[in-house]
């Protein structure tokens, strides 16, 4: 599997979390905790590990789409020039204008279609459900950039086969939607403030920040990945005036990655068995997040903050808990890293990944156990210790 432009990335990314931690220490702002930034780390290395089949599956059916359904092979219409529009031939700079253009409609295709995915992720119950992990850190920094759902990647695939159905090749496509997904991570930031006349065209972190904002007037607003006109020209746009306050209207209370992964989906299917008809049941997933059935009451809608009273969720825990959850993390992440790099360089095979995820969730599980203060039952660790055990001996001897 190919090396993509997001993973020569990554290094980099961890290098900029930590720059900005250190920055902030010396600024004397409160900008990470230890154990909210655990959460986005473990978060983003089950992303990591359940993305290698997705995207796998994904660009496949990407590609087979654009080959038998696009524009080009049912109309006849033109391929999209892809090549380089700015080369040197024979000590000669040549622009290419016809590739300019190619590239810039995909970078425009690829910003607009993830405009109105993230919209839906927004609006739409079932697909809110497989953004809210994004959304669930009351912390706003650039590790939270990293905190993404294990099941997110599958509905954006699909909204992009629209840009598949205009011709742009899976490598194209990839590469566009790196760019975007890198560019997304640096607006993760509460160190940089308005960028003046950049905050006309760009998606800045002072527009993300209120993306990310709780308060009733920010929610569901700036859903641009680059370009920040697709919220002016659709109506979802507005300014940062305060500095919001982070997270969901109804916190989740754990540092759990499972639980930020399923909570939505868990609550959907209690709400599911509680509603009398098909045709309510079927409503609410495609309502907007808190709607409800008469059945049920009214709908959910969220209520000012009392800046004064409202608390970050952050369980005091022992110094040895610390460490020894810090010590957890780094082993199940060193481990999931290894694989996924053995497996992109063909050494692991995808079925080993299975089993191999599976250890790493119930780590990062029981690692957030210890933040959050819990009991941890013996009985779970015994069995959980037996099954990596087992784990590790199917990689070691198929």
């Amino acid at each position: 599997m190919r090396t993509s432009i997001i993973d020569l990335a990554v290094p980099f990314f961890i290098v900029l979390v930590a720059v900005e931690s250190v920055f902030s220490a010396i600024g004397k702002r409160k900008v990470y905790r230890w154990n909210d930034t655990v959460a986005d780390l473990s978060t983003g290395v089950l992303f990591s590990l359940t993305g290698v089949a997705v995207t796998a599956a994904s660009l496949w059916v990407y590609e087979n789409f654009r080959i038998y359904c696009s524009l080009q092979t049912l109309f006849g219409v033109p391929e999209i020039p892809l090549g380089n529009p700015f080369r040197f031939e024979e000590g000669l700079f040549r622009f290419d204008p016809a590739s300019f253009a190619g590239w810039s409609f995909v970078f425009l295709a690829v910003d607009f279609v993830y405009y109105w995915f993230h919209r839906a992720t927004h609006e739409v119950n079932f697909l809110w459900a497989c953004h809210v992990t994004h959304h669930s850190s009351e912390e706003f920094n650039l590790s939270v950039a990293l905190r993404q759902s294990s099941f997110q990647r599958v509905f954006e695939y699909a909204f992009n086969l629209t840009i598949a159905f205009c011709g742009v090749p899976w490598e194209a496509f990839l590469f566009a939607h790196g760019i975007l997904k890198i560019y997304q991570f640096w607006v993760h930031t509460r160190l940089i403030g308005k960028l003046g006349f950049l905050e006309e065209i760009l998606v800045t972190p002072a527009h993300h920040r209120v993306h990310h904002g709780r308060d009733p007037k920010y929610i569901d607003k700036n859903h641009g990945g680059i370009l920040i006109f697709w919220d002016r020209m659709f109506g979802s746009f507005a300014r940062e005036e305060e500095e919001p306050v982070y997270g969901l209207t109804k916190p989740v209370t754990t540092f759990d990655p499972i639980f930020t992964n399923l909570h939505v989906y868990r609550e959907m299917w209690e709400l599911f068995g509680r509603i009398p008809n098909w045709k309510d049941k079927f409503l609410l997933l495609i309502k907007p997040p808190g709607w409800r059935p008469a059945v049920l009451g009214a709908s959910v809608v969220p209520s000012p903050i009392d800046r004064t009273s409202y608390r970050k969720y952050d369980p005091i825990v022992s110094k040895k808990r610390k460490i020894f959850g810090v010590a957890e993390f780094i082993v199940w992440t060193v481990l999931s890293l290894v694989s996924i790099r053995l497996f992109k360089s063909g050494n692991l095979a995808l079925w080993k990944l299975i089993p191999l995820s599976l250890t790493v969730a119930f780590g990062f599980w029981h690692t957030a156990k210890r933040f959050d203060g819990s009991e941890i039952e013996t009985n779970r660790i015994r069995i959980f210790f037996a099954f990596a055990a087992a784990v590790l001996w199917i990689l070691w001897k198929f």
